[in-house]
């Protein structure tokens, strides 16, 4: 059977990306300090006791000065003068999570701003709300408070805030909670939310869906994420898994394994000496030499077959296969005078299909299918649609592998290879 060490590691490979919020950037600042100015404005009027107010523009002028620490310190004791009205503290919360954000002080930033919005009025319209929580969120994540970045994330999406930097935190924070179940309902609202917006698919979203898919075990959801991995970003590699996959699959019907080397050879996953003698020796006792001697010689051309150390068995299966493939020349005009049934015309279609004469291949699988009672239909459908690929015929070759049901296994691979030729 097909292994394939590709399958166990590319996505070891991945490695889970550390998205950070850029928000601390001297950009960020100048417009935190300006839209957290604002945030108030209709109903703070300043601070008017002459005590805070002689600490507060002292903070002021520190925080100004760069000298963040002692902005802090100054602005704490604004708020600690007794008397503190509504309008007034909130003003001085401004210059302190300022400050705490420049100063790096991230868990008083947190706390500042949190104070903030709750204790923002009831009916405090979304647009003043949302530049507080996206420097919590900044704050959570660099104080790596994956929780409370999370909370207020959800928070932030439902007042509708627009910054397309916290969504892709939002779930590596998820990731780093192994909150997987939440990972993969998120990442389909990403994926939602962008194809809305006509974006193309994120393989970064896709690959972390699919590493939350293997942590809960869901295969399935697994498959079908490889399989969007192929469709918008392809790869060898990629290829190699979900081929893989397929042949490690508890209901693979064994009658395609030879097509699990097939599709490794098409997608230039065929690497190893094994796996071409396997290829070779398979094709050879389903009755295909002419399959098999055409990848015996590629084999040997490319120096995978014929070394040293296993060069007399590699000559010996080449002699067998040369052997059967005379004996099958020689009776194959008399098979085809002799066909008179669907599953015959099948079998005919198939070898023309190992000789890769395709016209003749296409022909007989015609004829097969229109005949009807066919034992294996699907299987016939299957490679009736790879030899009308193989004559460019891809829109009848996409239409003949979408009629390929009644074998799981044959869907798959119905499926594999109409990936497979939107991108050839």
């Amino acid at each position: 059977m097909l292994t394939c060490s590709t399958s166990s590691s590319f996505f070891n490979v991945f490695a889970k990306a550390q998205l950070r919020l850029n928000f601390f950037s001297a950009g960020f600042f100048l417009a935190l300090l300006g839209t957290l100015g604002l945030v108030f404005s209709a109903n703070a009027q300043g601070v008017v006791q002459p005590e805070a107010a002689k600490s507060f523009q002292a903070a002021q002028d520190a925080l100004n000065a760069g000298q963040a620490e002692n902005a802090i310190a100054l602005a704490q004791q604004a708020l600690s003068t007794p008397g503190i009205t509504a309008s007034e503290r909130p003003v001085i919360q401004r210059t302190l999570a300022i400050a705490a954000l420049q100063a790096k002080k991230f868990p008083l930033a947190i706390l500042t701003l949190e104070a903030m919005l709750q204790e923002m009025p009831e009916g405090t319209p979304a647009a003043q709300k949302i530049p507080l929580i996206e420097a919590l969120l900044s704050a959570s994540d660099q104080a790596q408070d994956l929780s409370k970045l999370v909370t207020w994330a959800r928070i932030y999406f439902k007042l509708e805030g627009g910054n397309p930097s916290i969504r892709p935190v939002f779930i590596q924070s998820l990731v780093k909670l192994n909150r997987h179940e939440e990972v993969i309902q998120e990442v389909k609202e990403k994926i939602r939310l962008d194809e809305a917006s006509k974006v193309k698919i994120s393989q970064n979203d896709l690959r972390i869906m699919a590493l939350s898919q293997r942590q809960i075990k869901d295969e399935a959801g697994y498959n079908s994420t490889l399989k969007m991995l192929l469709q918008n970003y392809p790869s060898k590699a990629y290829w190699a898994e979900a081929i893989a996959r397929l042949g490690r699959q508890a209901n693979f019907n064994l009658r395609f394994e030879l097509d699990l080397y097939r599709i490794l050879e098409v997608t230039g996953n065929l690497e190893d000496t094994s796996e071409y003698v396997d290829m070779a020796s398979l094709a050879l006792n389903v009755g295909l030499p002419a399959e098999a001697a055409r990848v015996v010689e590629l084999a040997f051309a490319s120096g995978k077959m014929g070394q040293v150390s296993a060069a007399a068995n590699h000559q010996k299966l080449r002699q067998q296969i040369q052997v059967r493939l005379a004996e099958d020349d020689k009776a194959l005009p008399g098979l085809e005078k002799s066909a008179k049934d669907a599953n015959t015309l099948a079998s005919l279609a198939e070898v023309y299909t190992s000789k890769q004469n395709w016209s003749q291949a296409n022909a007989f699988f015609g004829r097969a299918l229109a005949m009807g009672g066919l034992r294996r239909e699907a299987e016939t459908r299957l490679h009736a649609g790879i030899v009308l690929f193989r004559l460019g015929q891809k829109a009848e070759a996409a239409k003949m592998w979408d009629s390929v049901q009644g074998d799981a296994t044959a869907v798959e691979f119905a499926q594999l290879w109409k990936i497979w030729q939107a991108q050839n």
